[in-house]
């Protein structure tokens, strides 16, 4: 049997159910715990002072604290303020790559944070977490759309960056109505230059990503269960050109109507101006996640990217879809395949 591999920091935990001191299952994304901050100690509990400060610490940051072991409930419910959990089995410390114990933090989001072994940890952990917002804001007409922050690395978005620079270029292809979608339509609705993700190394982790940081989210926020997603394309969005997308659907065309929804990913948020997507429809309120981060949203809104009017703005683009539409989809490549047109060949 394969053993997932321990998630990294930036991957959305599942539910994770551990025991309390009275053997019942306890669920460090209960309610009452999610959306904020969850500092996990596994192994041995400090001493009692450090343990003293470190709660007060975490209190200052609205933040809760654990104690872990890896033995059976032994009826002990707390050491100083922390809650102590149980975890006979040890899945919640190889999940977390700390199977010798160590530190680790939850966020609001249920992302994992941070996560550090040695005699250290504890006080690294606490630096990481941030004080508490002083004001909440109030929102009245926004789109539906989900911004999931910190998808890729910065190590992994400078290869996607490099990729694109060596790559094969397209210009301005979108997806028509006649056979042979995806010529080119001209500059009227979209200005970008793309190169498809063709490294299959690179793929993989692109892959690995939205799997684990990604696609819990939709089905958390959407209810949607995603069965695969097209060849991604990085896209390059020039200011010298008004590199812009103009209002669209995603899912008006037979080669397109499979599409459920749409995931636009930045690379280099700051480093241009302009290129914020906007959804018409709901509104005059610009979307742009930080670098890493991506907006996702159904196909059947109408959206649109500004033009850029200074530098460029580089993203990654796919398009989910479910079980009927993957079926539809793999009918479509099948079709363009018997007509001699290949697809994305992986390399």
């Amino acid at each position: 049997m394969t053993v997932p591999a321990p998630f990294r920091t930036g991957d959305l935990l599942p539910a994770t159910q551990l025991l309390d001191a009275a053997g019942q299952a306890f669920d460090l994304h209960q309610q009452s715990l999610a959306g904020r901050f969850r500092l996990i100690l596994l192994g041995p509990s400090p001493d009692i002072r450090r343990l003293q400060a470190a709660e007060t610490r975490a209190k200052a940051r609205d933040a809760r604290v654990f104690i872990v072991s890896q033995g059976s409930p032994d009826g002990g419910e707390r050491v100083g303020g922390a809650v102590r959990l149980f975890d006979p089995s040890g899945k919640l410390f190889v999940g977390l790559g700390l199977p010798e114990g160590g530190a680790a933090v939850i966020s609001p989001r249920g992302q994992l944070h941070f996560s550090q072994t040695g005699s250290s940890a504890l006080e690294a952990a606490l630096d990481t977490l941030p004080p508490p917002a002083s004001r909440a804001a109030v929102h009245r007409a926004l789109a539906p759309v989900l911004l999931v922050p910190n998808v890729l690395e910065p190590p992994l978005v400078a290869a996607l960056l490099a990729h694109w620079q060596a790559g094969e270029k397209s210009q301005d292809r979108v997806a028509s109505a006649a056979a042979g979608a995806g010529a080119g339509v001209g500059p009227s609705i979209k200005r970008r230059t793309d190169v498809f993700l063709d490294d299959r190394n690179l793929y993989a982790e692109f892959q690995r990503r939205l799997e684990r940081r990604v696609l819990p989210e939709m089905w958390r926020a959407f209810r949607f269960r995603a069965a695969s997603f097209e060849a991604p394309r990085i896209g390059c969005y020039a200011a010298d050109v008004a590199g812009a997308f103009g209002a669209h659907r995603d899912n008006r065309t037979p080669f397109t109507a499979h599409r459920r929804f749409a995931m636009s990913l930045n690379l280099n948020t700051g480093d241009y101006r302009g290129g914020t997507l906007r959804f018409p429809e709901f509104g005059l309120d610009e979307y742009e996640p930080g670098t890493g981060g991506c907006a996702v949203f159904c196909c059947d809104l109408l959206h649109e990217a500004l033009p850029v009017v200074e530098g460029q703005r580089f993203a990654i683009f796919t398009f989910f879809t479910d079980a009927e539409g993957a079926q539809q989809e793999r009918k479509l490549m099948a079709e363009a395949a018997a007509r001699g047109q290949a697809g994305v060949a992986m390399r």
